[in-house]
This record gives structure tokens, sequence and C-alpha cells, in this order.
């Protein structure tokens, strides 16, 4: 049965090939998996190119050791339908693909792209179970995850949820209730390309709760929050020496540290564009050694640059003084702080800065669109008030939309921070939410 199976899929896969590539020309051939158990089983032969447990079923495991070993130019779609896909094989040994976390391994050849696709972020869920960490993706692998929840991961060295040395883009998808004894509750990794996500109640045991950004590679983070994360240092977000962090149309809010940094702690280089950082707390446990930079800690000889943003209500030692800053701030645009004692400037310095009242934000909330936000209230200092070119990425494009997705601009200017105030979220085109055109 197994064999007449491989014969109508072989030639099922060619037709679609050789119809693709008239239509296409050169366009990378596609290799779809779509997933039916959410059992934790391995595949019986990863040499055969099917996904194909010994129980005739495809899982998550199965589709990603096939992709592992295929060659060419090619991406593999894993889809993941509904479902809680727990991991119940414990670590063994050198903890391979069989068991642990879903190992990634380094491509057999060059070009290839693993792409897992779940339903919705609520619904299609990989559950690690506490066993290892959720991820391990090796050097030269190219990984996409859209769509899906990464969650109850746990490890004791890097990389709670993710432990990535390849290239990772992350959408739509939420990182949850992971923790690492080292670095980087939720994602310790190089080449991040994460939008429209959520990381919460991560915990690290020294840098970054939510990711530890490492290499001399960079992190562009979009229209994401982060929220109840916890660290040693850098509550949301750690960037190592050499690392550079881009952090755009974001929400960091209500993270903690124990020493500096309650929102981020910046070791390499952090550039933040339209970016709302609130509530945060740094020497989060009261203990020595004492922390500062509850909403940002920048050591000295390091770059942090800031163009339009919002940094309010962030505190030390949990108290209602605030500490919105420490470092050298590097201000550009319109930035708003409550409190800006412990920060110096550069940049277009003080004319690049004002106060803004914590009674005119509001607290984090569900506005609209994929995220939660910090809604703006009516008076604040942070309407209208971005001077020209506008609000702009990192590379000096303008936003067309604020965090939620809702137009930018709603007034005579955009607005400070990731929220544009009195700016609709539009509908969703439910019609071709698959990209089906």
């Amino acid at each position: 049965m197994k064999n007449a199976y491989r014969v109508a899929k072989c030639a099922l896969l060619f037709a679609c090939c050789i119809a693709g590539a008239a239509l296409a020309g050169h366009a990378r051939a596609d290799v779809i998996y779509n997933v039916n158990s959410t059992v934790d089983q391995i595949d019986d032969d990863v040499t055969d190119g099917e996904c194909h447990t010994a129980a005739n079923t495809c899982t998550l495991r199965a589709a990603i050791m096939q992709a592992n070993h295929l060659t060419g130019q090619i991406t593999t779609r894993i889809k993941l339908p509904a479902g809680t896909y727990l991991m119940t094989r414990a670590a063994v040994g050198t903890n391979g693909e069989a068991s642990g976390d879903l190992n990634f391994t380094s491509p057999l050849t060059g070009g290839q792209i693993i792409s897992i696709e779940g339903t919705s972020a609520a619904s299609s869920v990989i559950d690690a179970n506490q066993i290892d960490r959720v991820m391990n993706i090796d050097q030269n692998r190219v990984v996409s995850l859209s769509k899906v929840t990464i969650r109850d991961g746990q490890t004791a060295a890097y990389g709670g949820g993710i432990f990535s040395r390849g290239n990772l883009k992350i959408l739509d998808s939420i990182i949850e209730n992971n923790a690492s004894g080292l670095n980087g509750g939720g994602i310790s990794g190089t080449d991040l390309n994460i939008q429209r996500c959520t990381f919460r109640s991560n915990i690290s045991g020294n840098y970054g709760g939510a990711i530890y950004v490492t290499g001399s590679t960079s992190a562009f983070i979009r229209e994401s929050t982060f929220y109840g994360n916890a660290a040693r240092a850098g509550g949301a977000i750690s960037t190592e020496v050499n690392s550079s962090s881009f952090i755009i149309n974001s929400t960091i809010s209500s993270n903690t540290a124990n020493i500096d940094g309650g929102g981020i702690v910046n070791y390499g280089s952090t550039f933040i564009y339209n970016t709302s950082i609130i509530a945060n707390d740094a020497d989060h446990d009261h203990a020595a050694p004492a922390g500062v930079g509850g909403g940002f800690y920048n050591p000295p000889g390091k770059r942090f640059l800031a163009n339009n943003s919002l940094i309010a209500n962030n505190t030390t030692l949990n108290s209602p003084v605030p500490d919105d800053c420490n470092g050298l701030l590097e201000a550009y645009g319109w930035n708003l702080l409550d409190d800006y004692g412990g920060c110096s400037f550069s940049g277009n310095g003080s004319v690049a800065r004002g106060h803004v009242s914590i009674t005119s934000i509001a607290s984090l909330a569900d506005n609209g669109g994929p995220t939660l936000t910090h809604a703006l209230v009516a008076g604040s200092e942070a309407i209208d008030t971005a001077p020209a070119p506008g609000c702009i990425d990192s590379a000096g494009v303008l936003l067309s939309s604020d965090q939620r997705g809702a137009p930018r601009i709603a007034g005579p200017k955009c607005d400070v921070g990731a929220y544009e105030y009195g700016s609709v979220v539009p509908p969703v085109d439910t019609i071709f939410r698959d990209g089906f055109e």
C-alpha cells in the first residue's frame, strides 16, 4: 500500500513541478507535508521523501525529520492544523532528531527553507511539555514559523523556547511560558526577523527574558508586544556585543529585571522607531547587586537610538519613582519620556525629547490588531507631535500604519509611540487570508 501511494505521489509531484516550471520559469520547488496527527512520533524512513510514521501518520516531528534530509533548492512547507502538539520524547544521549526538542539540522545543500504554517497562533500550539526547549536550529538552516504558539520549553542552557544559530523568521505567533537557565528565555538567536508576535511570561536566568540577540547579526522586530517577561538583566530584550536590534512599531511593557534594564539591556546596538517602552521595572528583586534603567539600560560606549518613541512609567525597585532610562540616548525625531534623569543625550539631544504625562497613556489592552498596545488618551503629549519627515522605520521609509495595522496618520501629524490615536484598525479580509489570488 505504501509503495503504491509513493508512486502516485511521485507522479503527482512530477506533474506539479512541470506545471510550476512552465508557469514560473526558475521558481523554487515546494514540498508540502500535511501533518495529520498530534502524537509525537518519528518518521520511519528519512530517505524516502515521505512524511510517514510506523502508525501510518504524518506528525510534526516526522515532517521536520524528512525536511532535514531533503536536498536542492526547495522550500518544505509543513502545514500544521489546529491542535496541541505535545512533545513526549524525552531527550536521550546526544538528543538528535528522534528525541527531545525539534531539531532543524544544518542543510545538506544550500538554498533550502523549512516553513511551519499553523492555522492560527491560538489553535496551532507546539508544547515542549518542559522536557526540553521547543526547537533547536543549526547553522545555515533557514526556518520560517507562522501562526503558531511556541510554549513550555525549558533548558538549563540558551533559548528556552528556541535556540537558533541559523536564520529564523516568525510571523503572527505567540512565544510564551518558556525558560532558560542562561540567555534568552523565549529565544536565543542570530538573524532574527519577527513580525506581529507576542512574547509573554518567558524567563531567563541571565540575559533576555524574551529574546537574546547574539552573534555579529541583527534582529528586526516589528509590530510585536513583549509583556510579563523576566530576566536577571534585560527583562524583555538583551542585545549582545557586536549584535544589533531594530525595534519598530512595537510595545515593551511590564517586564522585569533583577538588575539592569527592566525592558531592554543593550550591550551592542539598539535602534527603536515608534516604539512604546512602558511600565517596566529594574532591580526587581530588591537584592544586591542593585540595578538601573527601568525602561532601558545602555552602558558606556554602546549605541541606543530612539526615533519618535514613547518611554514612560518605568521604575526601579518596583517603586513609584520613575526611572525610564540609564545611559546615553541618541535621540532623533520627537521622543517623550516621563523621567530622563538617568540619561544623557546625543543625536539631536534636547531638541528631540520632551515630557509625557503617564496619565495620558492607557493600560496595556486589546485595542484592535493582532497584539496588545497602550492606547493614548485624549490630550496626550504624544498625539500629532512627530516632526517632519514623520514616522519612519530603520530604512527611513514612512510607516503607513501603527502597531495594530491602523493607518498612520490620523491627524495633522504622526503620533509618538506604537499607537496612532483616532485611527481605526481595518477589518480583516477573510476571503483571501491564505494569500491565494
